[in-house]
């Protein structure tokens, strides 16, 4: 993959941490589809992040934390996530995942090796949501998902169920993922197999506007089993947002004894 010329974007920081590097494939020589390339969702989502959402969640954990990325393409708001955690010493040791399907991980796997965060783990990994979920979208099939992932190499193993469901999340990232609804139960029935009723996760969902009916059935959906707040102008980064683009910020509904 070495041999092969692939677009590069920076992404700079407001405070003084060091850009990040992220390769893009816009010509498709990775087959890497739509999570080839960055989407605006991200850039804002990242921005907010930078602002506000993980300063805060540091501070309040003032320990090393657990970050999931679910869909991450190019993967540049997680690793935004891993440069702004790596700036502050009492995250140090914190872990950052970044997942996708298997398509589209050589370019993801390229881009956590270019953008590595002093005193943060970073790992690139497969995720199927169907196969977490148990929920197949129309016209899928899990099981060729997961031969698929058998001839990825060993550099790169598979998530497993118990990689997620075992580990206590500090925070999950969902980015522009809500775009196809044939993948809505299969995304929403992940998410809440990894984050439990009972955990204190926060979910964070960015999108950009396409079909705002659909996208709001998306929301419905979830809705049964999280709470959320749409997150204002205000809180976000005043030159980066756009009234196509929402993040919420939601919670886990809690069930009560």
């Amino acid at each position: 993959m070495d041999s092969i010329t692939l677009a590069s974007r920076s992404y700079d920081f407001e405070s003084a941490i060091e850009p990040l590097e992220i390769d893009e494939d816009p010509s498709g020589l990775l087959r890497g589809g739509v999570g080839s390339t960055i989407w605006d969702a991200a850039i804002v989502l990242s921005k907010y992040l930078e602002k506000s959402a993980i300063v805060s969640l540091a501070s309040s954990a003032s320990r090393p934390i657990n970050v999931l990325e679910l869909g991450s393409g190019t993967g540049i708001v997680g690793l935004a996530v891993a440069r702004i955690l790596s700036g502050n010493k009492l995250m140090a040791g914190s872990r950052v995942v970044l997942t996708d399907k298997d398509n589209v991980l050589p370019l993801l796997q390229r881009n956590v090796e270019k953008n590595a965060s002093a005193g943060i783990s970073i790992e690139a990994r497969i995720l199927d949501w169907e196969a977490v979920s148990g929920v197949r979208a129309p016209g899928s099939s899990v099981e060729a998902a997961g031969e698929k992932e058998d001839a990825i190499s060993d550099s790169m193993p598979p998530v497993t169920y118990e990689d997620i469901v075992n580990v206590d999340w500090d925070l999950v990232i969902v980015s522009d993922c809500i775009w196809v609804p044939a993948l809505y139960a299969s995304l929403i029935g992940a998410i809440n197999t990894i984050i439990s009723p009972r955990d204190k996760t926060q979910l964070v969902v960015a999108f950009e506007k396409r079909n705002f009916s659909e996208e709001m059935e998306f929301f419905a959906m979830l809705g049964k089993t999280f709470r959320f707040r749409d997150i204002k102008p205000e809180e976000q980064d005043g030159n980066y947002q756009s009234e196509d683009i929402f993040l919420f910020v939601c919670q886990r509904r809690h069930i009560e004894n």
